[in-house]
């Protein structure tokens, strides 16, 4: 299963990581498509996040794709009280565009580096967690410091003693599904997203939950996967704003 995609800019290649439950949608369900870069036409910047133009497989424009980033009025925030107004960000032309959002991924790796290390010395994580979750914090010089100090002193954090649970790629797939059912249908709650998700991918629920798939993803969705570092709740929540 392939988890979030690539778009191509040019020369520059911009992964965005997400379920593929979320991603296909600009492939029509397609997640084979999404193990390919997806290449841009355009691109600019919102209040919200950054808006790609992306072409089909014969170069013409398809569809546009608001990427909405997580705490990127915060990035603008800093942006504006370092003197780059978001007035002159939004009236920026694709190049222009395409620098801010690297610009951003490199403050955002900086930003969760410091989160990481922090959980990591509280034990609440490890190192495996970290690559896992976002593994360019490793690309970032405090960070890459830390773990490399880690591993000569051999002391590699671990987790704190007791059941550890274990990620599940086919779970965050099952409720990133229900986020977005939710998210798209006004008239839905979110526990007929859940029962329309486990309809829908039948094969991604657990053995386990074949007694109550949409109960038991309803139960996963608020006591962990809403308040994990995969949360989509932000997301799904937008639908009633």
């Amino acid at each position: 299963m392939a988890r979030g995609f690539t778009l191509r800019l040019g020369q520059h290649l911009f992964t965005l990581a997400m379920p593929s439950t979320l991603a296909n949608r600009i492939t029509d369900g397609d997640e084979a498509r999404l193990l390919d870069p997806i290449d841009v036409l355009e691109m600019s910047i919102t209040a919200k996040g950054f808006l790609f133009v992306t072409a089909d497989d014969l170069g013409n424009p398809k569809l546009e794709l608001l990427y909405e980033p997580t705490h990127f009025s915060r990035f603008l925030s800093e942006l504006s009280a370092a003197s780059m107004q978001r007035e002159m960000i939004f009236r920026l032309n694709t190049t222009g565009a395409s620098t801010i959002l690297r610009l951003f991924n490199s403050w955002l790796n900086t930003k969760q580096a410091d989160v990481f290390e922090e959980e990591i010395r509280a034990g609440k994580m490890t190192f495996e967690d970290a690559r896992d979750t976002r593994k360019e914090v490793f690309d970032v010089p405090s960070f890459a410091r830390f773990f490399q100090n880690s591993w000569l002193a051999g002391d590699m954090p671990k987790g704190k003693k007791g059941k550890r649970r274990s990620y599940s790629e086919d779970i965050e797939a099952l409720y990133a599904l229900a986020c977005r059912i939710y998210h798209e249908s006004p008239r839905i709650s979110f526990e007929e997203a859940c029962y329309a998700a486990t309809e829908q991918r039948p094969d991604l629920v657990p053995l386990s939950w074949n007694k109550d798939p949409d109960g038991n993803l309803k139960r996963e969705a608020t006591r962990y996967w809403d308040k994990s570092r995969y949360s989509q709740k932000g997301y799904r929540e937008r639908r009633d704003k």
